[in-house]
């Protein structure tokens, strides 16, 4: 089974253990499922390249999850609760034009994967690399300025990803990253950039104090 696959049905066993005795269907390309629950693969976003303990490609699943018929409510509710309950997943709204031609209640998950390769040592022989798999980890926290309050309009980005966030009105921010327990961040405010060093639990916070 694919790395990407087998995301996808861990995810899938977490929803419909929300929703049971209701079933979950997967759409993917053959016949459309019939079940109160369907969740269908959107993207699959190449998110960045490093070389923390080696080469490591981080992706990102992209799933949207639909509910019909009279207890699409109920569904909604223990499906957000059950994925809420996991640093794993990240949860953004669903547009109507995602929900695949037809109608009903849902949302979106996004689920970091990360691909570690494993690089043969000695001369270079023919064969191809070696994929593991590493779960990535959600993370949320807050950046503050020399006041000690929220820091609003900051970027943010982890030294193990290309990709950058922005902190909301009370400094607050969520960035895939590794599951490391000390991360190295990038943060940039009104054109200066800081580099910062900070444990990620049990709340991340990164101070912004320029010299």
């Amino acid at each position: 089974m694919s790395v990407v696959r087998s995301t996808l049905s861990s995810l899938v066993s977490v929803l419909a253990d929300a929703v049971a005795p209701d079933g979950v269907g997967v759409a993917d390309g053959g016949p459309v499922p019939t079940d109160p629950v369907i969740v269908r693969v959107i993207t699959v976003d190449r998110i960045g390249r490093s070389r923390r303990d080696g080469p490591v490609l981080d992706l990102e699943l992209g799933a949207a999850v639909v509910c019909t018929g009279p207890r699409s409510i109920e569904n909604v509710e223990q499906m957000l609760g059950a994925v809420e309950k996991s640093a794993r997943y990240a949860v953004s709204s669903l547009d109507p034009a995602q929900t695949g031609g037809g109608t009903g209640l849902g949302f979106i998950v996004r689920v970091p994967v990360t691909l570690r390769l494993s690089e043969p040592e000695g001369p270079p022989i023919l064969e191809p690399l070696q994929l593991t798999t590493v779960i990535g980890r959600l993370l949320r926290g807050i950046v503050v300025g020399p006041d000690g309050h929220g820091l609003p309009g900051a970027s943010i980005r982890s030294r193990s990803s290309a990709l950058a966030v922005v902190s909301d009105g009370f400094g607050a921010f969520s960035l895939l990253s590794t599951p490391d327990p000390v991360q190295d961040f990038i943060v940039e405010f009104h054109g200066q950039s800081l580099a910062v060093t900070a444990p990620v639990d049990p709340t991340l916070t990164l101070a912004w104090a320029p010299q």
